[in-house]
């Protein structure tokens, strides 16, 4: 987007003062010329910039941008017809690419899983609901297939964005979180969340997404137009990394350290400089030891965690967060040790942990189980989870995706994320998940077509 604004900023100005000065349509024909200049794929980067902004802001805006890309691939626009709408020409060459590049065909998975599940799931109006949250699965990789791929300054500057997003979102919270300091830390040492512009859950995803990307912007030298940016990169990702600790959501900050401890061996097993891994590792170490003494509100969250797990072990099971996700992960894999092969149906897995929870405990609010793989499991079976499995992983090793470090780490922070929630049974969490994954996707398809394999990649 910044790249497209450079390049037209002259043509806008012209059509501005056109405009103010009273000039008629014929006379502000440029505007035309300027929509004629909008390339196919600079559209699409503005979609996305608004669709990782929608991610924080707003669903229905989400909604649109998800519509507008699937919408380009069936169309094409020609500003200089009376009728610019019409049937994308190249739309067969858009199906090749999409049947040719694997991991488009292979994440449609999901959406089958689930599809499958309804021959013997008897509530129907639940698995249509699971249905349609799969349907972006279905109807997104074509979308960007047909999208030419982002070059690597392109797919970077999405990262710089995202980055720039959430250190603005998180001014706002942390503005906020200053506001209301006493009765926030308060609700905190309650287990209650700080408020967030989205599920604070996805919101920490998404901000450890970001600082990790950061971090490797940093780590490339990367800039888009002043050298000087490069600091300002590291000022961003460092906030961003300390705002993580005042906002204090177990799953981003597990999910963060976890990733960041992974991604240091990595580079120790590649350079052999055992001095810097295990001194990156012992400041991880470190960090949350000091955050506890020195940061209000990730103290009120670990005390609350200690005192959550002494009630579980305690045989007290109340209204603790992490109690009643464990107490939903064993319902839910009793359920699928009791039906092995294809599960009890993903239509019917709410119906079934109600009537477990009302048998065993009635006192606590139902929850569905809080682990992407036992949902899947008791949903759909060992069928169903090996789908899954290989819908999620098959992406990551196709043609060595896994070299690229920024693909690696969204597979990594979301596979955390499978391991303490059902991340994809969530709209927001499928379009940060998916979305995020299409955009690497594009680009490495292009790389892929430039025979990658002999190349950096990134």
């Amino acid at each position: 987007m910044t790249t497209f604004l450079s390049q037209n900023i002259g043509q806008i100005s012209n059509i501005l003062r056109d405009l103010h000065s009273g000039k008629n349509e014929s006379q502000a024909f440029p505007l035309k010329q300027l929509l004629q200049n909008i390339s196919r794929q600079q559209f699409a980067l503005f979609i996305c910039c608004v669709l990782l902004a929608s991610l924080i802001y707003s669903k229905f805006a989400l909604s649109l941008c998800m519509i507008a890309l699937f919408v380009i691939a069936f169309f094409d626009l020609q500003w200089d017809k009376s009728f610019p709408l019409r049937f994308n020409p190249a739309f067969r060459q858009n199906l090749r690419q999409f049947w040719t590049y694997k991991p488009y065909v292979f994440l449609s998975l999901y959406f089958f899983i689930i599809l499958f599940s309804g021959c013997y799931s008897a509530d129907q109006g639940y698995w249509l609901e699971r249905l349609r949250l799969k349907i972006p699965f279905l109807l997104s990789p074509f979308a960007f297939a047909a999208i030419p791929a982002f070059s690597k300054k392109q797919f970077l500057s999405l990262f710089y964005f995202l980055l720039i997003l959430l250190f603005v979102s998180s001014l706002q919270v942390g503005f906020h979180y200053w506001q209301n300091f006493e009765s926030i830390n308060i609700l905190m040492s309650q287990g209650h969340p700080m408020k967030t512009p989205m599920s604070h859950i996805r919101y920490s995803l998404l901000m450890a997404l970001s600082v990790l990307g950061g971090a490797y912007l940093i780590f490339k030298g990367f800039y888009l137009k002043f050298s000087s940016e490069r600091y300002l990169i590291a000022v961003l990702t460092f906030s961003l990394f300390a705002f993580m600790h005042i906002l204090s959501v177990r799953s981003g900050l597990l999910a963060l350290y976890l990733a960041l401890i992974i991604l240091s061996l990595a580079y120790v097993f590649q350079t052999g400089k055992i001095w810097i891994g295990l001194l990156t590792i012992a400041v991880l170490v470190s960090l949350p030891l000091l955050a506890y003494q020195y940061v209000p509100s990730f103290n009120a969250k670990a005390r609350y965690a200690i005192y959550d797990f002494q009630m579980y072990l305690a045989g007290t099971e109340g209204t603790a967060s992490d109690s009643e996700r464990i107490i939903s992960l064993q319902l839910g894999t009793a359920i699928g040790l009791e039906n092995p092969v294809t599960g009890i149906g993903a239509g019917d897995l709410r119906q079934e942990m109600t009537k477990r929870y009302t048998a065993a405990y009635p006192q606590l609010p139902v929850k569905m189980p809080h682990n992407q793989f036992v949902s899947v499991f008791a949903g759909s079976g060992i069928l169903g989870l090996i789908a899954f499995c290989i819908a999620f992983f098959y992406p990551l090793f196709y043609r060595r995706n896994y070299l690229s470090p920024l693909i690696f780490t969204l597979h990594l922070v979301i596979f955390i994320s499978f391991m303490m929630e059902n991340t994809l049974e969530t709209s927001i969490g499928v379009a940060l998940y998916l979305n995020l994954l299409l955009i690497g996707l594009n680009y490495r398809s292009g790389v892929n077509r430039e025979n990658s394999l002999t190349n950096p990649v990134v």
